[in-house]
């Protein structure tokens, strides 16, 4: 059983006792965010444990962060938050984020079981809906930086002798890379200038459906670098959901399809992953391999464990004239 930690901006289904939320904004803006958790049991969500806080800061967020805060220092795990895709209704999503901490507990045999912290955005659940999921994304950007700006604070206000020596993590898949670069675009205003705290040990973005240039130019992920000790890139060249994103969309080449335009210019926090060796199946699979693919969720597991970028541990190959680690079986 894993219980899954959720922040959305999503519809509830009920203003009073919310028991889930539908796939559209909450009806007081884009920005409106409810916490909650629930429990995922082989996958699947178990009925009736969706548990919703009220909907007050004191009751609510604060809440919520202080059972994190316990749970990490008391039994030394990590806490990782991730920000799904398109095409995932929220009940997906909290599932989604189960299994993802089932897989790493296999993989890892056991070592690797962190809070698992999903922000699930009002995508709409269906792949013939990308151009209003694009729209939904950008709008959730403030919900995303909201939350983003109450952790800094609550971390800002832990007492010392409170505090935990552990890490917190962040994953975006897909078009949650989107979201997040208009929620690094939000907290730059918020912030008005300021330094930007370093919340995140690690962020790594995989199958990101963002542009191949973002960590060129300020107003995409250019700043990214300022919110993490280290970024990790997996792309995938045969991800045909980017491919589909890039040819018949619009769009420039994909961030997750090709990978970093200027690979040499990236800042030393940047590494490159090219699983596209290692990756294989049908459309789904070759998008979803974070949670999917062996060795590339073994390969995750490891950054999350703060193994280095060149360690001999593993299943990895430097490629110097694309400053980029290819993965291998």
């Amino acid at each position: 059983m894993t219980t899954v930690y959720f922040a959305t901006n999503r519809n509830p289904d009920s203003a009073e006792k919310p028991t889930s939320f539908g796939e559209d904004f909450s009806e007081n803006g884009y920005g409106d965010l409810r916490f909650g958790k629930a429990e995922v049991n082989l996958g699947v969500l178990v009925s009736g444990s969706i548990d919703v806080l009220p909907d007050n800061a004191k009751e609510g967020s604060k809440e919520l962060l202080k059972e994190l805060r316990t749970s990490m220092k008391a039994d030394e795990v990590d806490t990782l938050i991730f920000i799904h895709g398109f095409n995932v209704s929220f009940e997906d999503a909290v599932k989604s984020a189960g299994r993802m901490s089932d897989k790493y507990k296999e993989l890892s045999d056991g070592k690797y079981i962190p809070n698992v912290f999903v922000f699930s955005w009002p995508s709409d659940g269906s792949v013939i809906k990308y151009f209003d999921d694009r729209h939904d994304a950008v709008a959730s950007g403030y919900a995303f930086a909201r939350g983003l700006m109450k952790l800094i604070t609550f971390l800002r206000a832990t007492p010392k002798k409170e505090a935990c020596e552990q890490k917190i993590n962040l994953i975006a898949h897909s078009m949650g890379n989107y979201v997040l670069r208009h929620a690094l675009q939000q907290v730059k205003k918020i912030v008005e200038g300021g330094v930007l705290s370093r919340v995140f040990d690690n962020i790594i973005l995989t199958a990101a459906d963002e542009d191949s240039d973002s960590f060129e130019l300020d107003y995409k992920l250019a700043q990214l670098p300022d919110l993490a000790q280290r970024i990790t890139v997996y792309f995938n060249n045969d991800d045909l959901t980017l491919k589909i994103s890039d040819d018949l969309k619009g769009n420039p080449d994909r961030l997750g399809h090709d990978g970093a335009t200027k690979p040499h210019q990236l800042s030393a926090k940047i590494v490159l992953v090219d699983a596209s060796e290692v990756v294989t199946g049908d459309i789904h699979e070759r998008h979803s391999y974070h949670l999917l693919n062996d060795t590339v969720v073994k390969d995750i597991v490891s950054v999350l464990q703060s193994e280095r970028s060149d360690s001999k541990k593993l299943s990895r190959e430097y490629v110097p004239h694309a400053n980029k680690f290819r993965l291998v079986q």
